[in-house]
């Protein structure tokens, strides 16, 4: 079976520089068939998966990093990301009876008015959260993260996107910190800027990973590291559910139960549904019932 979703990490041994290659089918398709979004949302969504996927080959813990877009237009939230083991899940909201943009590229226009770019790294071990926080810039999602990392971490970054017949691909390259000895090649960055921007969208969908970083880095000593393979995945569980409800308070909950016999949860990433009768929620509600949520498996 060819493999269609999976990330590939290289780095250049003389330069500094390390690159990332996403390639993602069938988790777009996954993400895209929760809801019934406009076309140029998919496209924003299906970027924001394969740059969430790029992202996370970056984290050195076990955790997530995690993409949100926030802006007070059509598509007030996206939210895309990706586990440390390659597990991604994505979701817009729109704004209720407001017309979305025919294009992909009207809508970062509209984006790019007031919106918010905000990147998360999450330890799964509940450890201290890091976030930064920049307005969009630039005139599409890879200028965006491009300009993220200029300026808040002060790493140079190029990524190309591509978008298209329910399939999307990435190309990242970023200049690491020197080592002691700095590097041998001290014009490779610039070098490798300039192959990257003979890389156009066909290309970048069209030519297989393997293929495609022989074409432009050909002259460059890489190191290659195995494949990942990249798939669906949301952590949601009835008991993160449970735990939700918990934070409500038990007055809410009662209150609930007052009006449904059934209160039913409904995951937005995975559309997933948990359930839950007034029983299962009796330590929530009255820490002095006996079983109470026990019963929550």
């Amino acid at each position: 079976m060819i493999r269609t979703d999976y990330l590939q990490r290289v780095v250049f041994e003389d330069l500094d520089a390390r690159c990332v290659y996403v390639s993602l089918e069938q988790v777009i398709a996954q993400v895209l068939a929760k809801d019934d979004y406009p076309p140029a949302v998919d496209e924003l969504l299906g970027q924001s998966l394969l740059v969430a996927a790029a992202l996370s080959s970056g984290i050195k813990f076990d955790g997530r990093v995690s993409l949100q877009l926030q802006t007070s237009g059509a598509l007030k939230l996206l939210v895309a990301d990706c586990t440390h083991e390659g597990g991604l899940r994505g979701i817009a909201k729109l704004k209720e009876g407001a017309s979305c943009p025919p294009s992909l590229a009207a809508l970062w226009d509209e984006l790019d008015r007031d919106g918010v770019l905000t990147l998360t790294l999450e330890p799964a071990d509940g450890g201290q959260r890091w976030q930064g926080i920049v307005p969009l810039e630039g005139d599409g999602l890879n200028q965006a993260i491009e300009a993220y990392f200029q300026r808040s971490e002060q790493l140079e970054t190029r990524l190309a996107l591509a978008f298209g017949n329910g399939s999307g691909k990435a190309l990242m390259i970023q200049q690491m910190p020197p080592s002691a000895a700095g590097p041998a090649d001290e014009d490779g960055w610039n070098r490798l800027g300039h192959l990257m921007a003979t890389l156009g969208e066909e290309e970048l969908l069209a030519v297989s990973g393997g293929d495609l970083l022989d074409r432009l880095f050909h002259e460059e000593r890489r190191r290659v590291f195995p494949a990942r393979s990249l798939d669906f995945h949301c952590p949601c569980s009835r008991d993160r559910v449970l735990d939700l409800l918990g934070s409500l308070g038990a007055a809410e909950l009662t209150s609930l139960f007052e009006i449904q016999e059934i209160v039913e949860v409904r995951c937005q990433f995975c559309n997933q549904a948990y359930e839950f009768a007034q029983h299962d929620l009796g330590d929530l509600i009255d820490p002095g019932q006996p079983g109470g949520s026990q019963t929550v498996h």
